[in-house]
């Protein structure tokens, strides 16, 4: 299948008919007065088939033991195995558990969840869907900490390819083992994580400018000797000797700087005091008051307020 890209710079992509590529599409549920199982459970659409025929297989069983009907029932089994059929109700369980939705939550209908939610019930289809290319863009956006996890290792031992696009380094370093950089209208493709990513990057500048600065030197000292005698009679085949080696060479283009992303501002930024912040017997619950907490913050120190998606880690009023 071939597929050409619009607009002044073309482009072509070209796949196999098979091969089934996975991206979060516009949140569009057909149904949404069906429940949220419901919707995971189309993933599985081709293994909860299979059980009803082997259930049926086996009701006719019990009447006719007939060969036929025997090795059907085997080979349903044996595929039911290969599809994953008895590890599929963990697998969707664990990720529904990990995403920060509880046991009531699956049986719910589709039209109960906010906006943020579909979006995670989306995203949950798609990665347990396992297409052959599971593109991903920013997957780490309004995920926890615990669905964070979860997804670093479902990525990890996924067995098909998977193309991220991510400004979560940390997330990159633990996932990925090869980084294409788009710059200057040229891809590269590099070995590793971020992490080796940006060291790779480093070393191919650094070895580029030193290839380059020192083909610049001898150019301008074959040059310079070629000026030097090229109009006298006796040097002068010498000269154009020179001047042709010059000609003959590979040139190594100046590489582009590596690092133009740096922000600049104007902004008149005032150091603030040593304290920062001040905190005196706050209390923390709803119903009940959980704890109570005074503390100071000062300048140069980071405070962090962690937890699930959903369980309304801090609230003022």
């Amino acid at each position: 299948m071939l597929e050409e890209g619009i607009g002044e710079n073309k482009f072509e992509i070209i796949k196999e008919t098979s091969t089934s590529i996975g991206y979060l599409k516009q949140i569009d549920f057909e149904d949404e007065s069906k429940t949220m199982l419901d919707e995971i459970l189309k993933v599985y659409k081709n293994i909860t088939d299979l059980e009803e025929k082997i259930k049926m297989l086996e009701r006719k069983m019990q009447e006719n033991q007939d060969e036929k009907l025997i090795k059907s029932y085997t080979e349903s089994l044996d595929k039911y195995e290969l599809l994953g059929g008895y590890t599929y109700k963990k697998e969707y369980e664990t990720a529904i558990k990990k995403f920060g939705f509880s046991t009531e939550d699956k049986n719910k209908k589709i039209s109960e969840f906010s906006g943020g939610q579909k979006t995670k019930i989306a995203f949950l289809k798609l990665l347990l869907s396992k297409p052959d290319i599971l593109l991903l863009d920013e997957p780490t956006n309004h995920l926890d900490i615990t669905a964070i996890e979860w997804l670093e290792k479902y990525l990890k031992n996924y067995p098909k390819a998977v193309v991220i696009v991510s400004h979560d380094r940390m997330f990159l370093d633990r996932i990925v083992n090869k980084v294409y950089e788009i710059e200057y209208g040229a891809i590269t493709k590099y070995q590793g994580n971020y992490t080796e990513f940006e060291i790779q990057k480093k070393a191919n500048y650094e070895k580029q400018l030193k290839d380059y600065e020192y083909q610049q030197a001898e150019i301008k000292r074959l040059t310079q000797i070629a000026d030097r005698f090229r109009y006298k009679p006796t040097k002068a085949k010498m000269a154009l000797s020179k001047l042709k080696q010059v000609e003959r060479m590979v040139k190594i283009e100046e590489p582009n700087k590596y690092d133009l992303k740096t922000f600049h501002n104007n902004f008149n930024i005032k150091e603030s005091g040593k304290e920062v912040l001040k905190i005196e017997d706050l209390e923390i619950g709803y119903d009940k008051i959980l704890a109570k907490l005074s503390f100071k913050l000062y300048r140069g120190e980071k405070l962090a307020i962690i937890g699930e998606n959903g369980i309304r880690k801090i609230y003022f009023t």
